[in-house]
């Protein structure tokens, strides 16, 4: 005997259930997923055709079956601890990985939801949705980089609604139909100019009819911070659309995900060409205040236990708002927390929340979230969002900000380490100032300047008069210091937009942009004085040389070359001298 002769002969001795409605039937076909009902007894009362297709059954073989003898015994006692909860009245989501008839495999979301009648369970829903294609999908989206995964992702909440030739509700059910502000009762048997809003009503109408004429309608709708995908289309009896069916998703998840997989890819762009880490920083608030939908979002860097700076924000920073924070731990502020804690926060600024809760209120802000940003395991600081409502910002988005934290706390901590990198290959370690390369880099910028723009351009080279005694009388641990407190000395001389460099040894090159051999040749004096004037330590007091040299002065010559025979001569003429290239003698 087969299997479905065992299964009619089974049936037969079954007391009869209840047949399933057709347009019940019809509605669960209509849904892009595997569907059934499994009363409280675990015998099943409906299925839709992709259920009875996968399991390889009919519709009167698999009705009041058990479903013990649907599973198998390694499927059941997988599935028995969610079967148990959703008899309990909890929903269940989980995942699954199936084989399908031809062999091939499937990935599958699966949810239980629970039919709660007069305070009781009498059975629950399944449905079956193949993710195949998206989960494909998303693993060669994140084929290139570990980091980046997926955000939360689950089965999208649906309701249904079938409706007849008069527009009238024949049936509404969904765990999300609330979400639209309507309960089943209210909706079934009535038309829709009945229970619903004029304009709601009048922007679905032909909608509806469409259905009923043949045709499918696709549109979306938000609702609060939900995005609702729904599409309306006909329900066919006897080859006639008597009814028509609109099946509603929420999306907000997946448009979420597309969105900050958008984002996160705009990013990674900005690092990989190698753009500022302020600018990256810039991008980041601008990007989370849209895809938040928020008044305002920034980046902030901690640079203390108690101190903190705004890097970014979106919009500009304003004048209500300090840059740089001194806090207290007790502060009500989402930044704060996220420093006492290390973990996600949510804050509704009021009167008692401190200095850095004033700021915020006074910039007319009422409400904050902040999420961590960790660089090679270190707290590094915050990325926030703020509103100007006290419910603007809610867990859900907090959530959404700590998934969107980690994935960008790479492009920070990338952006940082070449900063790093890039500055350490430029710097002189003992010195801190720029290196040899450095200033060969910025030596050829000023030339291309000055000679584009006809303005002056100097250059003074400094060297330590009788340095090798130093080294020999007091050692080159001392050297050291010495060669680091005449840099400091020399930076303190310095304008803002002059670069002073380590050339080597003992050897120092000072570029004055816009100014002439003459203002150049006092500056270097000026610089002279300023070693001269101060012992270093132990050592006493030191000396220095110096060759100035103006770019037109230098010719065809390489302005630092005329510069460096300037100090020669200076060194030539008894040290502790400054003297220009090209001057009469």
């Amino acid at each position: 005997m087969n299997i479905h002769s065992a299964l009619a002969q089974e049936n037969a001795q079954r007391p009869p259930l209840p047949e399933v409605p057709a347009q019940m039937r019809a509605v669960l076909n209509g849904i892009p997923a595997m569907v059934a009902y499994w009363d409280s007894g675990l015998r099943n009362r409906l299925a839709n055709d992709a259920y009875l297709e996968w399991f390889g059954v009919t519709s009167e073989e698999l009705h009041g079956m058990h479903i013990r003898d649907l599973l198998s015994d390694a499927v059941l006692a997988a599935n028995q601890t969610y079967i148990a909860k959703v008899l309990d009245g909890e929903p269940q989501f989980f995942k699954r990985t199936l084989t399908d008839t031809a062999g091939a495999t499937r990935f599958a979301e699966v949810s239980y939801m629970p039919d709660l009648r007069e305070g009781g369970v009498s059975g629950f829903f399944v449905m079956v949705t193949d993710v195949t294609e998206r989960v494909l999908a998303e693993r060669r989206q994140q084929r290139d980089t570990e980091r980046y995964r997926a955000l939360a992702r689950s089965v999208p909440g649906v309701f249904v609604l079938l409706f007849d030739a008069d527009l009238r509700y024949l049936i509404a059910e969904g765990q999300e139909l609330e979400s639209f502000g309507y309960r089943s009762a209210e909706l079934e048997g009535k038309r829709i100019h009945e229970v619903l809003d004029g304009t709601l009503a009048n922007e679905l109408e032909p909608r509806y009819r469409a259905a009923l004429s043949g045709q499918e309608v696709s549109w979306s709708r938000r609702i609060g911070h939900r995005t609702y995908r729904l599409k309306a289309g006909p329900v066919y009896s006897d080859d006639d659309a008597t009814a028509g069916m609109v099946v509603a998703v929420d999306v907000t998840d997946r448009l979420q995900q597309e969105q900050t997989w958008a984002a996160l890819h705009e990013i990674a762009t900005a690092v990989a060409r190698n753009a500022a880490p302020a600018d990256i920083a810039e991008r980041i608030a601008f990007i989370l205040r849209d895809l938040f939908t928020v008044d305002s979002a920034a980046v902030v860097r901690f640079t203390g236990p108690l101190s903190a700076e705004i890097v970014a924000m979106a919009p500009a920073l304003p004048p209500t708002l300090s840059r740089t924070h001194v806090f207290s731990l007790t502060d009500t502020s989402a930044t704060v927390r996220v420093a006492a804690t290390g973990k996600p926060a949510l804050v509704v600024y009021g009167p008692e929340g401190g200095p850095a809760a004033d700021q915020m209120r006074a910039g007319g802000f009422q409400s904050a979230a902040g999420a961590p940003i960790r660089v090679h395991g270190s707290l590094w600081g915050v990325v926030s969002l703020t509103s100007k409502s006290s419910t603007g910002v809610t867990e859900a988005m907090l959530d959404r900000l700590a998934q969107f934290a980690e994935l960008v706390e790479i492009a920070i901590g990338n952006a940082e380490a070449r900063t790093s990198l890039e500055l350490q290959a430029s710097t002189d370690q003992l010195s801190g100032l720029p290196n040899r390369r450095a200033l060969e880099q910025h030596l050829a910028h000023e030339s291309e300047l000055a000679a584009t723009r006809g303005t002056s351009l100097s250059a003074v080279v400094l060297d330590i008069d009788h340095f090798k005694k130093v080294n020999d009388t007091f050692g080159h641990l001392m050297g050291d210091e010495v060669l680091a407190d005449v840099a400091a000395r020399l930076r303190g001389v310095a304008r803002q937009d002059e670069i002073v460099a380590r050339f080597g040894g003992e050897e120092f090159v000072w570029l004055l942009p816009g100014t002439d051999g003459s203002e150049a040749l006092l500056a270097a004096e000026r610089a002279r004085a300023a070693i001269e004037a101060e012992p270093f330590g132990e050592v006493g007091r030191i000396t220095v040389s110096a060759g100035v040299c103006e770019l037109r002065d230098a010719g065809s010559h390489s302005l630092l070359a005329c510069a460096d025979r300037a100090l020669y001569a200076a060194k030539h003429a008894g040290r502790n001298r400054s003297e220009r290239y090209g001057a009469a003698g």
